[in-house]
């Protein structure tokens, strides 16, 4: 008995999202109160999916799946979790956006492929860490890399520390 974890990322595109999902990002862009729709702003897009199946004493152990979407925007991380499986809208989808110029991109750890963010996703008052799964591929690390130059170069708009700058005084068109 044991636990086997299987991750596979790959480049996507706003048009490969699922329209539950892109409506959904749609709907909490509006309820987070961004200016605007994020998704035809897209620059790069990265999808992992995470297969973890665990042994069981008797039978076969039904695999789990988690798909992880990541939408980079010139302004905005936009965050899915969701269940790949279900048909039609996920009840326990979830979608956080991100101000790039309050993220800190981290290396995983020893071991590990992909990342840690840190920051404080849009409607929250506390930052957070999110682990951002990987198979450690070169589509991974193109989009770690923008994501960093990313949000280096929102900070350097800004030309304060990013736990320092004011959400609302940054982007007027996603605050």
């Amino acid at each position: 008995m044991g636990t086997h974890r299987n991750l596979s990322s790959r480049v996507i595109g706003v048009h490969g999202l699922p329209a539950p999902v892109i409506s959904l990002i749609q709907e909490q862009a509006e309820a987070r109160g961004l200016y605007r729709d994020p998704l035809p702003h897209v620059t790069h897009g990265l999808r992992t999916d995470e297969v973890v199946s665990a042994g069981r004493r008797f039978g076969r152990a039904r695999p789990r799946r988690h798909a992880t979407e990541l939408l980079l925007t010139p302004d905005v991380l936009v965050v899915s979790d969701r269940d790949p499986d279900r048909d039609g809208a996920d009840p326990d989808a979830q979608v956080t956006f991100h101000h790039l110029h309050q993220i800190e991109v981290t290396a995983a750890g020893e071991g590990q492929a992909g990342a840690t963010l840190l920051s404080t996703p849009v409607g929250s008052t506390e930052r957070s860490t999110y682990a951002v799964p990987s198979d450690g591929g070169p589509e991974t690390v193109r989009f770690l890399e923008a994501l960093v130059d990313a949000a280096a170069q929102a900070r350097g708009t800004a030309d304060v520390p990013s736990s320092r700058t004011p959400v609302e005084s940054l982007s007027p068109e996603y605050s």
